[in-house]
């Protein structure tokens, strides 16, 4: 009797597969064999954009995060590159929405926008069209993308209004109307800035503005600093302000032609005509030069009365320097610091420090004598000063503006363009996060 449970014994085969299962695992029947059985594995759902093979684990934690898959790393450091490309091109974009105006801004002349030494309102990013006459003497050229451009300050405005003008060659004339229009943009957020800067403050442009003499005594009598501009404005000086005192002299020049007087005895001689108190200044190559007292208050009929006296009523004035005399009015021009000056009375003094003109002569008896400084001050009636003029030394200002000439809103429509698809990212992607959050307090609260 045989034992069923003998080891040596062999179990018959299990059934060999049927030849119709075999055939189902050739080709894409395989794949999705393998698919089911990762599927059944790993517990993800199916991938329709990966086709049968489903999520592994990893994958499908990730999916959960945010709404299409993405790290919210990503979409922090999206927002933030998309931030500074939209800062970037804010200001071409402002400038595109000018578009829909039909006409520039008509702003008048730039002393009509610059007053007291700032602008009367914010000019940002307009489309203007502004009157000015510009400074030729100092202009800088620049290479640009289409040729060349002028950069020119518009005078009145000191250095805080510039034009930059497109030229077709660096050799072009400077020939303006002295009527722009174009895009109003500050000077320092323009690329060129930086050399525009070095060009203009190495130039040492000065800007004179005449004053009114009484308002500059007045304003030292009392020691203020507020003084008034010639054609009626009003300006705030600081002592460290250089100013032009013109002062007319009480005496006249003299010249003798050498070849009328050819020794200085003989031009000596007919200064004694006069009956007035006079010096011998110096001898030039065409003629000696005198200095004749003539008082404070002289009229212009008295210099020609006094002219005849030399050259006699039948000798009329001639071309050449040498032949004949002539008396003229004397005036002498000190450069001071308005915060060196001081009133005494009816003198106003200052430190004569390196000015090279003539102090002036005074009446000594029969003669005339230099006037001599005191403790290194000059003392000038405040009666003979004739002008007064403020020399500014402008430096480039950065708060300025800048006219881009012929330049159209339409013609920034590459940036408008990519600043409203840079605000469309940073749009998704603030969405993106938020949607993030908010799965993942659900989470925390499930």
């Amino acid at each position: 009797m045989s034992d069923d449970k003998s080891p040596d014994r062999e179990e018959p085969d299990a059934a060999p597969p049927d030849d119709d299962e075999l055939d189902e695992l050739e080709g894409e029947g395989f794949d999705r064999a393998v698919a089911a059985a990762r599927k059944s594995a790993e517990g993800g759902g199916p991938d329709p954009e990966l086709g049968e093979r489903p999520y592994t684990a990893e994958e499908a934690g990730m999916r959960t995060k945010v709404g299409w898959g993405r790290s919210p790393i990503i979409s922090v450091a999206v927002m933030i590159i998309g931030l500074f490309l939209l800062a970037a091109t804010w200001s071409d974009f402002r400038y595109f929405l000018r578009s829909i105006q039909s006409e520039p801004r008509a702003l008048g002349h730039v002393s009509d926008i610059y007053q007291d030494g700032k602008f009367v309102e914010r000019l940002d990013n307009e489309w203007v069209v502004l009157e000015g006459d510009p400074d030729v003497q100092h202009a800088a050229k620049m290479p640009g993308r289409e040729g060349w451009i002028g950069f020119m300050r518009l005078i009145g405005a000191d250095a805080s209004m510039f034009v930059a003008i497109p030229r077709a060659t660096e050799k072009a004339p400077n020939q303006f109307p002295g009527k722009f229009e174009g895009r109003m943009r500050r000077i320092s957020e323009v690329p060129q800035w930086q050399r525009l800067q070095t060009f203009f403050n190495a130039e040492e442009i000065s800007d004179v503005v005449d004053l009114a003499p009484a308002s500059v005594v007045a304003a030292v009598q009392s020691g203020g600093s507020e003084v008034s501009v010639e054609s009626g404005e009003s300006l705030a000086l600081a002592p460290s302000d250089k100013l032009r005192v013109v002062v007319r002299q009480s005496t006249a020049v003299v010249q003798l032609g050498r070849t009328t007087w050819p020794t200085r005895q003989a031009a000596e001689e007919i200064m004694q005509v006069f009956g007035r108190p006079w010096t011998f200044v110096e001898k030039r190559d065409t003629v000696w030069v005198f200095a004749l007292e003539v008082g404070a208050d002289a009229k212009v009929e008295q210099f020609q009365q006094l002219t005849d006296a030399l050259n006699g009523p039948d000798t009329l004035a001639s071309a050449d320097p040498k032949v004949g005399g002539l008396v003229l009015p004397r005036r002498a021009t000190y450069l001071v610091d308005f915060g060196d000056l001081q009133a005494d009375g009816a003198s106003l003094s200052f430190t004569y420090g390196n000015n090279t003109a003539e102090t002036g002569w005074r009446v000594d008896g029969n003669e005339l004598v230099p006037v001599e400084l005191e403790r290194g001050r000059l003392s000038v009636p405040v009666a003979a000063i004739e002008n007064v003029r403020l020399e500014r030394l402008l430096v480039a200002n950065p708060d300025g503006y800048l006219l881009m000439v012929d330049q159209h809103p339409r013609d920034v429509w590459p940036s408008a363009v990519m600043f409203v698809a840079v605000l469309g990212v940073v749009g998704l992607n603030v969405w993106a996060l938020v949607a993030f959050f908010r799965r993942r307090r659900a989470e925390q609260t499930a």
